[in-house]
């Protein structure tokens, strides 16, 4: 079942109703741990929880093995489980082989098991069966899984309107299906006295009149079962923030606070990269909530505990108050996309540029900190001048900024590239499972399964590692000590705690762009990118990249595929509006695959990424680029939205039909891994399938 925004309140209520009171942890908490969203909303429910004097258990889990392998360990007087970016796409019911009889409780309060059958039948018709245990999930992620929104009631979905106001059909074919289901099941049930009648010569004759009505009932399902497969294979997106979810729950119980505010806003930017469209839904109301929350500062006399929360200029610019102006801007996405820096004649660009505006190199490359204030205070007005000049009009923005009394400033991008940066890979953790891994030899198929195991415990220790960056306010003089000296051993940073360690993931983020883009550039200037005839594709193997190891995790390689489809649409762009043929518009929006080898596994992590829109173009140009705008005033609309990811579905059907070893194991599906010697036979089977 699912429940909109107006529910939520009595789904709280539930679930405190069920989880207080108990001396035994009746209430679990399943978290996407490679999400900042989703660690942004476990954090803000756990305040919750414990302000409400609730248990709870908090489980990271990395994929869908780990998720049922922790479900199915569950003791079975938990009352409540809630599924936070995960979820909504998987039939729930078959994933975590729950018997709804088992969980089903009768009229007088014990178990279905014991209950008069009649007695039963007749409180379910009446207000429906009630459950000793439900899953709740709050995911982002669509298309929903229609079993979980219109099926068993245990389940119980998180929805923002959407399903109401866009699957009407779906719901009306789901129910018919059903309704034919379970009309089949009773006349199978009497099949065998219907068949004795016949043979007995007492059966009704088959008349043209019956056959007609069979054949009409069957193209009725046909056609009810083709709306439900043009759903699932439309592709995947995601649709909505789980902050925001979550911070809607909060609106309807009166929890809304400036914390609750500060992780919803974190959570919320973090999906700016990647879904620039479900950010800026989102962003004002966000805006209205600091204003109604967070008196104005004006007055408010700067103390070292004082912490507020403020909309202030901010810079599509990478961690500019953490870094030099130059590397800001030869570092940041947008910039490098528009100018083309990967190329020497994008360089001198980028020097022009900052001669255009009055700023010398010497002074540019100074750090933030140092560079002189009169220049700092005139930034806004100097870049709104010269930028758009260059295709850069969206460089200033308002932003979302926190200050921590006397420790400094953090803005919600910002953190959104320290927490990013602490979920990437530690090489440190790697290097110790090598070394286990030379002492104890190992078969193949174990030495792949070590691989993984070890991969998904380093994910949960980085899980936790934000999770601790994200307490706010906790820092200390032991801390900062700490701090000061930034020692890089794994024990040091487990010392550090929130604003501290907000710091320290900084500047590992500064470090892992570098990475990126010098091996982006790589990648381009060697032209390693293949120009397929659906798809553009990019394998990184052993010698041609130098950090491959690094690109093993999926955060990371996302990161550079992201990278490089910026760069790619943009010149595509420029070379269909300059060239105007229609022809060379389906280069633009053309999606991208890029696969990494793990050299110890033998096995390539696969990432398939929807085709975008470069960042700030205008709606006229969207609905030229889409294809489907001509066709019908509902896909002009849609063209203007996501472009959704058919990947997801396109991988699942190649892997089941190619005979390839393929592990499909992350929450979002249009991550896979391949055996090396299954990679290219697969890419050839996708590449005709037509699924993409």
């Amino acid at each position: 079942m699912h429940i909109n925004p107006a529910q939520y309140g009595h789904a709280f209520s539930e679930i405190k109703r069920t989880s207080s009171l108990h001396l035994t942890c009746k209430l679990i908490l399943f978290v996407s741990c490679l999400s900042i969203d989703s660690i942004c909303t476990a954090k803000v429910l756990s305040l919750v929880l414990k302000k409400s004097l609730i248990l709870y258990q908090l489980i990271p889990v990395v994929g869908y093995a780990d998720l049922k392998n922790h479900y199915l360990k569950l003791d079975a007087d938990v009352a409540n489980v809630i599924l936070i970016g995960c979820g909504a796409m998987i039939d729930l019911e078959a994933f975590f082989e729950i018997d709804p009889d088992d969980f089903m409780v009768s009229p007088d309060g014990g178990f279905g098991a014991s209950a008069d059958a009649d007695d039963l039948d007749q409180a379910l018709q009446l207000r429906g069966p009630t459950f000793r245990r439900k899953i709740y999930v709050m995911d982002g992620s669509r298309p929903w899984n229609l079993d979980n929104i219109f099926g068993l009631q245990m389940v119980v979905c998180f929805d923002d309107g959407f399903i109401e106001k866009h699957l009407a059909a779906e719901r009306d074919s789901y129910q018919k299906l059903v309704d034919v289901s379970d009309h089949e099941s009773e006349t199978d049930a009497d099949s065998e006295g219907d068949s004795d009648s016949e043979a007995d010569g007492c059966g009704p004759p088959h008349t043209p009149s019956a056959r007609r009505t069979k054949r009409q009932r069957r193209n009725e399902i046909r056609s009810y079962e083709e709306v439900l497969e043009n759903y699932y294979n439309q592709g995947t997106a995601l649709f909505t923030a789980t902050t925001a979810i979550m911070y809607a729950m909060l609106a309807t119980i009166g929890e809304t606070n400036i914390e609750n505010l500060w992780l919803s806003i974190i959570g919320l930017s973090s999906l700016d990269r990647l879904h620039p469209e479900v950010y800026d839904k989102i962003q004002p109301l966000y805006k209205e909530e600091v204003h109604r929350l967070s008196p104005s500062n004006a007055g408010l006399e700067k103390s070292a505990d004082l912490t507020t929360l403020a909309i202030d200029k901010d810079y599509h610019l990478f961690l500019l108050r953490h870094w030099t102006l130059y590397d800001s801007f030869f570092y940041s996405s947008l910039v490098n996309s528009k100018l083309n820096l990967w190329r020497d004649d994008g360089k001198k660009k980028l020097h022009k540029m900052f001669a255009k505006m009055g700023i010398s190199l010497s002074v540019a490359q100074q750090k933030w900190l140092y560079m002189d204030i009169t220049i700092k205070k005139h930034l806004p007005v100097i870049f709104n001048k010269y930028l758009p000049q260059y295709g850069l009009e969206g460089v200033v923005r308002e932003g979302f900024v926190r200050t921590f009394g006397f420790m400094g400033q953090l803005s919600a991008m910002e953190c959104v590239e320290a927490l990013t940066a602490l979920l990437e890979t530690d090489d440190r953790a790697l290097g110790d499972a090598h070394k286990k891994r030379g002492e104890d030899p190992l078969t193949e198929a174990d030495e792949i399964s070590s691989r993984i195991e070890m991969k998904e415990k380093l994910w949960v220790v980085n899980f936790w590692s934000s999770w601790d960056a994200l307490n706010m306010t906790t820092h200390g003089k032991a801390s900062r000590v700490v701090s000061s000296n930034l020692n890089p051993g794994v024990g040091s940073l487990r010392k550090l705690k929130g604003f501290d360690l907000l710091v320290h993931g900084l500047e590992s983020a500064k470090s892992m762009q570098q990475i990126i883009f010098r091996t982006g550039m790589s990648v381009l200037e060697r032209g390693l990118i293949k120009n397929l005839r659906i798809y553009r594709l990019c394998v990184l193997n052993d010698g041609a990249i130098p950090d491959l190891q690094l690109f093993n995790n999926p955060l990371i390689l996302s990161k550079l595929g992201n990278w490089l489809l910026e760069n790619i649409n943009e010149a595509e762009l420029l070379n269909f509006l300059s060239k105007k043929d229609d022809s060379l518009k389906s280069n633009v929006l053309k999606p991208l695959v890029v696969a990494s080898l793990d050299q110890v596994s033998d096995t390539y992590l696969i990432i398939g990424l929807a085709p975008k829109y470069p960042r700030g173009l205008d709606n006229s140009t969207k609905v030229k680029l889409s294809k489907q705008a001509s066709t019908d005033g509902k896909a002009g609309e849609s063209a203007l939205m996501t472009r959704l990811n058919t990947f997801s579905v396109a991988f699942q059907k190649v892997a089941a039909t190619s005979g390839a070893k393929v592990r499909i194991n992350s929450f979002d599906s249009s991550i896979i891994e391949i055996r090396k010697d299954d990679l290219s036979p697969f890419l050839e089977k996708l590449t005709l399938s037509g699924l993409i």
